[in-house]
């Protein structure tokens, strides 16, 4: 059975590709500009890509994940909160920092209202051996000319990290700003993709925008992908992972997050899909991914000296 499968997938790889060729005349010129393409690497889930290890100064820094997406609708926020429920399934403290004082972040976990510049935590059900998950909610809009408010905003999200193991950042358009302070912190960038052409239009902007971005020893943060609502029974799915995988290569992880309506139902009722569904194929998605992740950015050790006792 395992012959036939991978013949199957590989002959699914070749028809996509070239119906690519054939049939997606709309893209011709899109890139132009771009960077040579990639050959497809073989499928390795539990590999990491290009052999990529984002590095960290020490190992009591928490690691910084970026999750960003310029295409809208394509899943960044329940990928922010569902990685971090997974990460604290794993044992992780981790801080999850949203950039849009009006977003849905908090509603995951079970919250009835929004509060920005406040760190709030979320503690799992009486019982349950998983890591409490820590919260804040900045409003950047309208502080892309202000520099000294900038500086403020990004003092705070970093300066909250002490007595964490990770702190993931959902990092909106309307804070792209942010990247220009982020490179000296080697982050790991995320950036989820729906496989329609809207993502792939964007995905130049999105490799321009952390070019831009250098370390002090001139490094900029290379993103990686993940298709996320994927179907590989429809054949404009299969084309679109075929074009990322020309463009970007090994940066579009091995695996996929599937479609599902446990997703957005989770969020209905106040969970993210993992306690909601925990059985569902697309929760061990999310949880193989938050498992890639450690492998190429582990947890940081956790340290709490230095750090206030503050009364909960």
């Amino acid at each position: 059975m395992g012959a036939v499968a991978a013949a199957s997938a590989a002959g699914t790889l070749q028809d996509s590709a070239e119906r690519v060729a054939s049939r997606w005349f709309a893209l011709k010129g899109v890139f132009d500009h771009a960077a040579p393409e990639h050959p497809v690497p073989p499928a390795n889930p539990g590999a990491v890509p290009g052999g990529i290890q984002p590095a960290r100064p020490n190992e009591t820094q928490a690691p910084l994940l970026v999750v960003f997406s310029l295409a809208g609708g394509v899943g960044k926020t329940s990928l922010v909160a569902t990685l971090g429920r997974a990460f604290s399934s794993m044992g992780e403290r981790v801080l999850l920092t949203d950039t849009t004082s009006h977003g849905l972040l908090p509603f995951y976990f079970g919250a009835r209202e929004l509060r920005s510049g406040v760190v709030r935590t979320f503690s799992p059900p009486s019982g349950s051996t998983d890591a409490p998950i820590h919260l804040v909610s900045f409003d950047v809009d309208g502080r892309s000319a202000d520099s000294v408010a900038q500086q403020q905003i990004a003092d705070a999200i970093f300066g909250s990290g002490p007595g964490n193991n990770r702190i993931l950042l959902d990092l909106s358009p309307n804070a792209t700003w942010l990247v220009g302070k982020i490179a000296n912190l080697h982050p790991t960038v995320l950036v989820p993709v729906s496989p329609d052409m809207n993502s792939v239009i964007s995905l130049q902007a999105v490799e321009k925008l952390f070019q831009s971005a250098a370390d002090d020893e001139g490094r900029s943060p290379q993103p990686f992908y993940v298709l996320n609502q994927f179907d590989a029974s429809l054949a404009l799915h299969l084309d679109v992972r075929e074009v990322f995988r020309r463009q970007i290569g090994e940066r579009l992880l091995p695996f996929v997050i599937r479609r599902s309506p446990a997703v957005s139902e989770a969020l209905a009722e106040g969970m993210t899909v993992v306690d909601y569904a925990p059985d569902a194929p697309v929760s061990q998605d999310y949880l193989d991914i938050a498992s890639w992740l450690r492998s190429v950015s582990p947890p940081a050790s956790a340290s709490f000296r230095n750090v206030r006792w503050s009364e909960r």
